[in-house]
């Protein structure tokens, strides 16, 4: 008789995929307009965004790679995706289920052919940006027959919207004409064509990072242009010249006098620093025109407090910045120790959409059904398991104490004991030795007390 499970899981039959999928291709794309938004336009893509519907808002997500605080924010928070590791972890150590994990990870593992570093980066890219992202699965059959695997791509969001009177994701696909007239499909997570990488189940692109990012990018693409139209004007004063008492200005209407005209030309010579000489008539002053306005404080101020919000939308902390805003980089262990939580948050989601919608398929398809599929596991620092070893560590001190203040204390140490007390610790109960049986111990030997008692 079969064991039953002991815990939940959702078996995937090799019939479900039985299916042949085309290969993948995507719509004509490209970004559009990259530089010259303006406010009325950002708010417009963010409402986009909003609403679900992705195109104008993956245009301006690609704009907004071009303002350096966001650059720099965004490229950080990608940052593990690079120089993470990832291992395949099998269903179970021992027999077929290992010989699984280790095949899968030569597709899907570190160095796997069908699920590159590049594709899981525009995934996390595309995750943190909008709070959702697609994958379209390709399969392709072995040569020799014996597999049928599935290869990964990333599906630009910009050709995905939200229906939401269908409730569902949609989008264009080759039709067989080889063009992108036809209707749309619908993308469906795990149905061995796509995976749906999402934050959260309701509305994720209301968590996208520029949803407020967007407003941020205003702010500071703004702010610097007000601040170098004005360092322009600080830069560069303007000669102003005054004709002497009595001399005419215009000969007649819109007609300057000779003289006038003469001066006018020597002020544009000085102000373009064109002439390294002149002549002035007798009784004429030259004045510099000079921009004092302490205005630039402003504008700098805007620019450091975007900068600084950038960096708490991506990274969840502006630390990374260092006091003065100058910090030269961020090395993983400083990221991991100022917005672990963040990182770990992307690197799971894309852990289990992975799961679900590619391994468990794969493994389906390969092997008839997907119990023995392996996990995709980033090599991150996970605290809640170093806390669940640390409080198992203190958890066995405390019970090998217990037992050896009974034995101190002579009381009687027998199997029946040992098991109640491991029970009580939650720890795993060791065998006592026969009666009879010689232990070897580093302590000294000390009295054996009732039948099975403690070496």
């Amino acid at each position: 008789m079969a064991r039953a499970a002991k815990r939940a899981q959702k078996i995937r039959r090799s019939a479900e995929f039985s299916g042949s999928a085309k290969g993948e291709k995507r719509p004509p794309a490209g970004s559009g307009l990259l530089e010259g938004w303006t406010v009325e336009q950002i708010y417009a893509a963010r409402s986009a965004q909003m609403r679900g519907q992705f195109r104008l808002a993956a245009d301006m997500a690609d704009a907004m790679r071009t303002d350096d605080a966001l650059f720099t924010a965004y490229s950080n928070r990608l940052a593990p995706q690079r120089s993470i590791a990832v291992t395949m972890r099998p269903a179970s150590e021992k027999g077929k289920a290992s010989s699984i994990s280790e095949e899968a990870a030569s597709l899907y593992g570190d160095s796997g052919i069908a699920l590159t570093m590049a594709t899981r980066l525009n995934v996390h890219g595309c995750l943190v940006n909008h709070g959702v992202a697609f994958l379209r699965l390709t399969r392709q059959v072995r040569d020799d027959g014996s597999r049928v695997d599935l290869y990964a791509n990333f599906w630009p969001i910009r050709h995905v919207r939200w229906d939401e009177y269908k409730r569902g994701y949609f989008t264009r696909v080759e039709a067989a004409d080889g063009s992108f007239t036809g209707g749309e499909v619908e993308i469906v997570h795990g149905d061995g064509e796509w995976i749906i990488v999402a934050v959260c189940e309701h509305e994720p692109w209301k968590y996208g990072a520029i949803i407020a990012g967007a407003v941020i990018w205003a702010r500071h693409a703004f702010a610097a242009k007000d601040w170098t139209m004005g360092s322009a004007t600080h830069g560069n004063a303007k000669p102003i010249g005054t004709l002497p008492e009595g001399m005419a200005l215009e000969a007649s209407e819109g007609v300057l006098t000779r003289e006038a005209a003469g001066f006018l030309e020597l002020l544009q010579a000085i102000a373009s620093a064109q002439a390294p000489t002149g002549i002035k008539p007798f009784g004429s002053t030259i004045e510099y025109l000079v921009n004092d306005s302490q205005a630039w404080q402003v504008w700098k101020e805007l620019v450091l407090v975007a900068e600084k919000a950038a960096a708490r939308i991506y990274l969840g902390t502006d630390g990374t910045l260092g006091a003065a805003g100058g910090a030269p980089g961020v090395d993983i262990a400083a990221l991991f120790g100022v917005a672990s939580t963040i990182v770990q948050g992307d690197l799971e989601t894309i852990e289990a959409a992975l799961e679900t919608g590619l391994l468990d398929v794969w493994t389906a398809i390969n092997f008839g059904d997907s119990t023995l599929a392996p996990e995709l596991r980033y090599q991150i620092p996970r605290p809640e398991e170093e806390g669940e070893v640390e409080a198992l560590g203190k958890r066995e001190t405390l019970f090998h104490a217990a037992i050896k203040l009974a034995l101190e204390n002579g009381f009687v140490v027998d199997q029946p004991w040992v098991d109640e007390s491991a029970k009580r610790y939650r720890v795993t109960a060791p065998r006592l030795p026969d009666p009879g049986t010689d232990v070897v111990t580093s302590q000294p030997s000390r009295p054996r007390h009732g039948p099975q008692a403690l070496g």
